[in-house]
């Protein structure tokens, strides 16, 4: 073969080309160069810095618990748009706080990370100053006088009650006060970091809530903490974060039913002072000296700028819903300032989320049973009880503080603001003859500057209760009970379950409210699911469709555990609920054929009557909810709840509007919304029935209960029960 066929095969090729095949390899070669420097480049900076950085996983959560907006100067203090983005903390893990100390401090992380915690100033000892004080003193020489009075006794007489109340007095403010001890403090929230954890698998807070808080406790005024009360737990949570933010505990008002050997003595350790349930033991006479032995004891503390805790609510929830709140410690507070013993105070609303009751379910008292006292056996009980179960997760959430003083100043300035506006129409005040009680009636209607001071207390009770309630997050046992009372009672596939849950999370971050879980949502379902239990929410594999099925329990007494955790939910769709009720009934709807009704059914509304009767089911039901804070007004809000069903197509606009009934998403909207508060309405229902048709003597408040749920259940096993 020639050398010219043999280059053409694959050689060398011709000589001619040998200058173009040089000018390639010059060019080649600085491309190779470039490519290696680049993967040299790349590698390098790889392994000094990784490809992900934690700011790539940050999640925007909505950030709950903003002052609202009637108190401008507070909302503004303390806020920035930084907040939202600092995410959340678990506070039983201390091994990320403790990731850059040494050796040993990382292998007894909990240890370390209490020692090297400050002891804070000393806690006063305000027992002589309360015993000396001249309302303590005029409270004593007042009750011997009326024991005088009422005996006919002499001068020498009145000397020796004197005396004889002294002496009780001393015993009483002992048993009351508080033994606060910083060492013990710091023992006890190393001792909890240990314990919680063997049945919590987190305690969740927001870092941008926390910041406020340390923040606004470095002012050097009281503040005030006024927590929901869902669990006995709830007495050391508070005082356990605070810990670790370095934040002073505060003095935790407790119920004296919670005095029991040994936990009475850490509850004082802890700041905790113990308070009568009834302030006066005699009935229709009023406890004079324990009256003012208790307010002189809470002026002092907050004199000496010591914080406060206490359950605004007076007891726990045994429903779910917030309880209307009790305005008896908050006038303390409210005096103080009044009278000058403080210049301000700072008032932190604060709530708690529990994927589980810690302190078991309350269907004994729902049932009509009497409660159970709490005593040191049954504490111990409790405790092994809990020891030995798994109760998920719990999440603290710390509204943004508010100046007591502002909200004093805007109450007094402004009688006719709307914190003072009246609560209903005038219409439903003459039907009713009472005023809607969740709102301050008009100050200068009121006589005397007590009942003014009242009726703000009052206001500031609502507003706070308010606050904490639409700041308290859904956890997925919540969420999960409450699709399966509203929207799937007869059951619902998993497939379909996933799509509910998404949907009512968008509609939760619609109204800037967060969800207390994350993660892919069928984990978080078998998650919950697991948490409730079989006897609330049950399931079974269908093999036909390939898919689990989940069934709720609608039986007595199941039923009120699972309702429990739905009601936590209930809040933030209560207005929406009640005007769809008021369209329904307006439109003369039924649940029973809303989903049969042809597309060509025209159903109409007037608009005014629809709020008319909004406004009627809010007064029937004004004990279970407080549906706007007493800065705004009913009214108002409830027209701007009905524009947002225009706006989501469930109305046409017009003052005769058509209830689109004709859209299947406008039904199933309606039949949700309708089965929100569905069943308290039913409620009501009943008892009206039971007392317009089988009362025929009076009764008392126990034989009634206990009658009325006998009704229940004769209704339910007959199927006249809706819910």
């Amino acid at each position: 073969m020639s050398m010219e066929k043999m280059r053409n095969l694959g050689g060398d090729g011709p000589p001619k080309q040998s200058g173009q095949r040089r000018r390639l390899f010059r060019l080649r070669k600085p491309q190779l160069d470039t490519e290696k420097r680049f993967d040299i480049e790349t590698i390098s900076s790889f392994k000094q810095m990784p490809s992900f950085l934690p700011k790539h996983f940050v999640t925007r959560r909505p950030l709950m618990g903003a002052c609202c907006s009637c108190m401008p100067q507070s909302r503004r203090e303390f806020m920035s748009g930084e907040l939202r983005e600092l995410g959340m903390r678990n506070i039983l893990d201390v091994r990320t706080e403790m990731a850059n100390t040494g050796f040993l401090s990382r292998c007894f992380a909990d240890e370390a990370y209490a020692l090297r915690h400050p002891l804070l100033s000393k806690y006063p000892d305000l027992t002589k100053s309360v015993l000396t004080s001249p309302r303590v003193v005029h409270a004593i020489e007042l009750t011997a006088e009326q024991v005088i009075q009422s005996t006919h006794g002499d001068r020498d007489y009145l000397f020796k009650q004197i005396s004889m109340i002294e002496k009780q007095c001393v015993k009483t403010i002992n048993k009351m006060k508080a033994s606060v001890s910083c060492i013990f403090i710091n023992f006890t929230a190393w001792f909890l970091t240990k314990f919680l954890s063997k049945f919590l698998r987190s305690v969740q807070v927001c870092r941008g809530q926390m910041m406020v808080v340390k923040q606004a406790s470095q002012k050097g005024i009281p503040m005030i903490y006024l927590p929901l009360h869902r669990s006995h737990l709830d007495y050391i949570l508070v005082t356990w974060i605070l810990w670790h933010y370095d934040i002073r505990a505060p003095f935790v008002a407790a119920g004296d039913n919670m005095d029991i050997p040994f936990f009475n003595v850490l509850m004082r350790g802890l700041g905790g002072f113990f308070i009568r349930r009834r302030l006066d033991t005699n009935l229709g006479q009023k406890d004079l000296v324990y009256r003012a032995l208790l307010h002189e004891y809470m002026t002092k503390l907050l004199s000496h700028g010591e914080g406060l805790e206490f359950f605004i609510e007076g007891g726990r929830t045994r429903t779910g819903k917030a309880v209307i709140p009790k305005g008896g410690l908050l006038s303390v507070v409210v005096e103080a300032c009044n009278e000058g013993e403080i210049s301000d105070a700072l008032i932190v609303p604060v709530t708690f989320s529990y994927e589980k009751i810690i302190d078991g379910n309350y269907c004994r008292e729902q049932m009509g049973q009497k409660k159970v006292r709490e005593t040191f056996w049954g504490a111990v009980k409790a405790i092994f009880r809990v020891m030995f179960n798994t109760y998920g997760s719990v999440r603290v959430d710390f509204a943004q503080p508010f100046s007591l003083r502002e909200f004093l100043a805007l109450s007094r300035a402004n009688p006719y603001h709307p914190l003072t506006a009246p609560s209903a129409p005038a219409r439903l005040l003459t039907d009713f003859g009472a005023s809607y009680p969740n709102f301050s009636q008009t100050l200068l209607s009121t006589n005397g500057e007590a009942e003014i001071t009242r009726m703000i207390v009052k206001a500031l009770a609502d507003h706070t209760v308010y606050t904490a309630d639409h700041s308290t997050p859904p956890m997925a046992t919540h969420l999960i009970a409450f699709l399966m009372l509203t929207k799937y009672r007869q059951g619902v596939y998993m497939r379909e379950l996933v799509k509910g849950v998404h949907w009512i999370i968008r509609e939760l971050h619609a109204i800037q409210t967060d969800v207390g879980f994350c993660g892919q949502i069928e984990d978080v379902i078998l998650y919950a699911q697991e948490l409730l239990g079989d006897h609330l929410i049950s399931k079974q594999w269908h093999e036909e469709n390939g898919d689990l099925k989940l069934y709720p329990s609608l039986s007595l007494p199941f039923v009120f555990e699972l309702n429990y955790y739905s009601n936590l939910v209930t809040t933030h769709f209560a207005l929406e609920s009640i005007l769809a009720t008021a369209v329904m009934c307006e439109g003369h709807l039924s649940l029973f054929h809303l989903p049969t009704l042809s597309p060509a059914s025209e159903i109409k509304v007037v608009r005014e009557n629809v709020l008319d009767l909004a406004e009627e089911l809010c007064l029937i039901i004004h004990n279970e909810y407080i549906f706007v804070p007493p800065c705004e007004n009913l009214s108002t809000v409830l027209s701007g709840t009905l524009e947002s069903f225009i706006s989501k197509e469930i109305l046409s606009t017009g003052d005769y509007a058509k209830v689109n009934v004709e859209k299947s998403d406008v039904r199933e909207r309606l039949h949700f919304l309708v089965s929100v508060l569905g069943p308290l309405f039913e409620s009501h229902l009943l008892v009206a029935r039971y007392a317009l048709s089988e009362l025929t003597a009076e009764l008392t408040e126990e034989d009634f209960l206990s009658a009325v749920g006998e009704y229940a259940r004769k209704r339910e096993k007959e199927g006249l029960a809706i819910f």
